[in-house]
Protein backbone atom coordinates (compact mmCIF):
# COMPACT_ATOMS: atom_id res chain seq x y z
CA UNK A 1 0.00 0.00 0.00
CA UNK A 2 1.26 3.46 -0.89
CA UNK A 3 2.29 5.76 1.90
CA UNK A 4 0.54 9.08 2.38
CA UNK A 5 2.76 12.05 1.50
CA UNK A 6 2.25 15.06 3.78
CA UNK A 7 3.23 18.59 2.74
CA UNK A 8 3.71 20.52 5.96
CA UNK A 9 3.86 24.25 6.46
CA UNK A 10 6.60 25.13 8.95
CA UNK A 11 5.82 28.29 10.96
CA UNK A 12 2.67 28.01 13.02
CA UNK A 13 2.18 24.36 12.06
CA UNK A 14 5.28 22.42 13.06
CA UNK A 15 7.03 25.09 15.11
CA UNK A 16 6.04 28.13 17.16
CA UNK A 17 8.37 30.75 15.68
CA UNK A 18 6.28 33.82 16.49
CA UNK A 19 8.37 35.15 19.40
CA UNK A 20 11.67 35.25 17.53
CA UNK A 21 10.16 36.44 14.26
CA UNK A 22 8.48 39.35 16.04
CA UNK A 23 11.62 40.24 17.99
CA UNK A 24 13.68 40.37 14.79
CA UNK A 25 10.97 42.30 12.94
CA UNK A 26 10.54 44.96 15.64
CA UNK A 27 14.31 45.41 15.83
CA UNK A 28 14.53 45.72 12.03
CA UNK A 29 11.77 48.33 11.89
CA UNK A 30 13.39 50.43 14.62
CA UNK A 31 16.70 50.31 12.77
CA UNK A 32 15.19 52.38 9.94
CA UNK A 33 13.66 54.91 12.32
CA UNK A 34 10.10 53.60 12.42
CA UNK A 35 8.21 52.61 15.56
CA UNK A 36 5.17 50.56 16.48
CA UNK A 37 3.25 53.81 16.96
CA UNK A 38 3.34 54.32 13.20
CA UNK A 39 1.58 51.00 12.52
CA UNK A 40 -2.00 50.83 11.30
CA UNK A 41 -2.23 47.18 12.42
CA UNK A 42 -0.12 44.84 14.58
CA UNK A 43 2.35 42.47 12.97
CA UNK A 44 0.85 39.12 12.08
CA UNK A 45 3.34 36.29 11.64
CA UNK A 46 2.65 33.82 8.85
CA UNK A 47 2.84 35.62 5.50
CA UNK A 48 6.12 36.65 3.88
CA UNK A 49 7.87 39.62 5.50
CA UNK A 50 6.93 42.03 2.71
CA UNK A 51 3.26 41.16 3.16
CA UNK A 52 3.51 41.47 6.95
CA UNK A 53 4.93 44.97 6.51
CA UNK A 54 2.33 45.98 3.93
CA UNK A 55 -0.45 44.96 6.30
CA UNK A 56 1.10 46.79 9.27
CA UNK A 57 2.04 50.14 7.71
CA UNK A 58 0.36 52.56 5.33
CA UNK A 59 2.19 53.29 2.07
CA UNK A 60 2.97 56.89 3.08
CA UNK A 61 4.84 55.60 6.16
CA UNK A 62 6.48 52.55 4.60
CA UNK A 63 8.33 53.79 1.53
CA UNK A 64 9.80 51.29 -0.93
CA UNK A 65 13.33 52.09 0.25
CA UNK A 66 12.45 51.65 3.93
CA UNK A 67 10.65 48.41 3.16
CA UNK A 68 13.68 46.99 1.34
CA UNK A 69 15.97 48.05 4.18
CA UNK A 70 13.72 46.49 6.82
CA UNK A 71 13.65 43.20 4.91
CA UNK A 72 17.46 43.19 4.64
CA UNK A 73 17.77 43.97 8.34
CA UNK A 74 15.28 41.27 9.22
CA UNK A 75 17.19 38.62 7.29
CA UNK A 76 20.38 39.53 9.18
CA UNK A 77 18.68 39.81 12.58
CA UNK A 78 16.60 36.67 12.28
CA UNK A 79 19.18 34.44 10.62
CA UNK A 80 21.72 35.28 13.31
CA UNK A 81 19.45 34.54 16.27
CA UNK A 82 19.90 31.30 18.16
CA UNK A 83 16.36 29.98 17.59
CA UNK A 84 16.28 29.21 21.30
CA UNK A 85 12.66 30.36 21.56
CA UNK A 86 11.30 28.44 18.57
CA UNK A 87 9.92 25.20 20.01
CA UNK A 88 8.08 22.46 18.13
CA UNK A 89 4.41 22.10 18.94
CA UNK A 90 3.85 19.35 21.47
CA UNK A 91 3.15 15.98 19.88
CA UNK A 92 4.25 16.95 16.36
CA UNK A 93 7.45 14.91 16.42
CA UNK A 94 5.48 11.74 17.11
CA UNK A 95 3.69 12.23 13.79
CA UNK A 96 6.94 13.04 11.97
CA UNK A 97 8.47 9.81 13.26
CA UNK A 98 5.50 7.76 12.00
CA UNK A 99 6.84 5.76 9.06
CA UNK A 100 3.37 5.33 7.56
CA UNK A 101 3.86 8.82 6.15
CA UNK A 102 6.37 10.54 3.87
CA UNK A 103 6.98 14.07 5.07
CA UNK A 104 7.78 17.24 3.12
CA UNK A 105 8.03 20.91 4.09
CA UNK A 106 6.92 23.77 1.86
CA UNK A 107 7.64 27.06 3.62
CA UNK A 108 8.00 30.78 2.92
CA UNK A 109 10.99 30.83 5.29
CA UNK A 110 14.35 31.10 3.49
CA UNK A 111 16.83 28.25 3.32
CA UNK A 112 19.32 29.35 5.99
CA UNK A 113 16.84 29.81 8.83
CA UNK A 114 14.87 26.71 7.81
CA UNK A 115 17.99 24.57 7.77
CA UNK A 116 19.27 25.89 11.10
CA UNK A 117 15.94 25.25 12.82
CA UNK A 118 15.64 21.70 11.46
CA UNK A 119 19.25 21.02 12.47
CA UNK A 120 18.67 22.37 15.98
CA UNK A 121 15.58 20.21 16.42
CA UNK A 122 17.24 17.11 14.92
CA UNK A 123 14.47 16.91 12.33
CA UNK A 124 16.31 16.71 9.01
CA UNK A 125 16.03 12.93 9.08
CA UNK A 126 12.24 13.11 8.92
CA UNK A 127 11.80 14.94 5.61
CA UNK A 128 12.02 13.59 2.08
CA UNK A 129 12.18 17.18 0.81
CA UNK A 130 12.31 20.73 2.17
CA UNK A 131 11.09 23.36 -0.28
CA UNK A 132 11.55 27.11 0.18
CA UNK A 133 10.91 30.05 -2.18
CA UNK A 134 14.53 29.73 -3.29
CA UNK A 135 14.68 25.99 -3.92
CA UNK A 136 13.88 26.19 -7.62
CA UNK A 137 15.55 29.53 -8.36
CA UNK A 138 18.33 29.15 -10.93
CA UNK A 139 19.69 32.67 -10.45
CA UNK A 140 19.27 35.63 -8.12
CA UNK A 141 17.19 37.34 -10.82
CA UNK A 142 14.56 34.59 -10.89
CA UNK A 143 11.17 35.43 -9.43
CA UNK A 144 10.40 33.63 -6.18
CA UNK A 145 7.66 31.07 -6.60
CA UNK A 146 4.34 31.11 -4.78
CA UNK A 147 3.23 28.38 -2.42
CA UNK A 148 0.88 27.09 -5.10
CA UNK A 149 3.82 26.69 -7.48
CA UNK A 150 6.03 25.18 -4.77
CA UNK A 151 3.38 22.57 -3.95
CA UNK A 152 3.17 21.65 -7.61
CA UNK A 153 6.94 21.29 -7.95
CA UNK A 154 7.22 19.28 -4.75
CA UNK A 155 4.49 16.88 -5.87
CA UNK A 156 6.02 16.52 -9.35
CA UNK A 157 9.01 14.78 -7.77
CA UNK A 158 6.69 11.98 -6.61
CA UNK A 159 4.24 11.28 -9.46
CA UNK A 160 1.16 9.14 -8.81
CA UNK A 161 1.55 9.39 -5.04
CA UNK A 162 -1.19 10.38 -2.59
CA UNK A 163 -0.66 13.82 -1.04
CA UNK A 164 -2.26 15.97 1.64
CA UNK A 165 -1.37 19.47 2.82
CA UNK A 166 -1.29 20.65 6.44
CA UNK A 167 -0.98 24.28 7.49
CA UNK A 168 -2.27 27.10 9.65
CA UNK A 169 -2.79 29.78 7.01
CA UNK A 170 -5.24 30.39 4.19
CA UNK A 171 -2.34 30.35 1.72
CA UNK A 172 -1.49 26.77 2.77
CA UNK A 173 -5.07 25.67 2.19
CA UNK A 174 -5.27 27.40 -1.19
CA UNK A 175 -1.97 25.87 -2.31
CA UNK A 176 -3.40 22.41 -1.62
CA UNK A 177 -6.75 23.27 -3.20
CA UNK A 178 -5.14 24.59 -6.39
CA UNK A 179 -3.12 21.38 -6.67
CA UNK A 180 -6.20 19.19 -6.19
CA UNK A 181 -5.16 17.62 -2.91
CA UNK A 182 -6.99 17.70 0.44
CA UNK A 183 -5.91 20.14 3.13
CA UNK A 184 -6.06 19.99 6.90
CA UNK A 185 -6.07 23.34 8.69
CA UNK A 186 -4.61 23.55 12.18
CA UNK A 187 -5.83 26.13 14.69
CA UNK A 188 -2.76 26.35 16.94
CA UNK A 189 -1.00 28.76 14.55
CA UNK A 190 -1.94 32.17 13.15
CA UNK A 191 -4.91 31.39 10.93
CA UNK A 192 -8.53 31.43 12.04
CA UNK A 193 -11.26 28.91 11.33
CA UNK A 194 -13.02 31.42 9.06
CA UNK A 195 -9.87 31.86 6.97
CA UNK A 196 -9.18 28.15 6.72
CA UNK A 197 -12.66 26.79 6.10
CA UNK A 198 -12.89 27.80 2.44
CA UNK A 199 -9.85 25.77 1.39
CA UNK A 200 -9.59 23.01 3.97
CA UNK A 201 -11.13 19.57 3.87
CA UNK A 202 -10.84 19.34 7.65
CA UNK A 203 -9.92 21.72 10.47
CA UNK A 204 -8.38 20.44 13.71
CA UNK A 205 -7.94 22.06 17.11
CA UNK A 206 -5.23 19.84 18.59
CA UNK A 207 -2.69 17.11 17.84
CA UNK A 208 -5.00 14.26 18.78
CA UNK A 209 -7.58 15.45 16.25
CA UNK A 210 -4.83 15.71 13.64
CA UNK A 211 -3.71 12.14 14.31
CA UNK A 212 -7.29 10.93 13.85
CA UNK A 213 -7.71 12.75 10.55
CA UNK A 214 -4.40 11.46 9.21
CA UNK A 215 -5.43 7.93 10.10
CA UNK A 216 -8.61 8.44 8.06
CA UNK A 217 -6.76 9.83 5.05
CA UNK A 218 -4.11 7.09 5.12
CA UNK A 219 -6.63 4.25 4.91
Amino acid sequence: MKKLHIIWDLDGTLIDSEKEVLEALVKSVRQVGLSEQKQKAPFRVGPTIDKILDAAFSSDVLTADKKSEIIRNFRNNYDSCGFNHTPPYEGIEEILADTRFVHHIVTNKPDLATGRILEKLGWKKYFASVVTPYTYMKSADDKRKTKIELFELCMAEYPNEKFIGIGDMETDALAALENNIPAIGVLWGTGTADELKLGCTKIVHNINELKQKLAEFSN
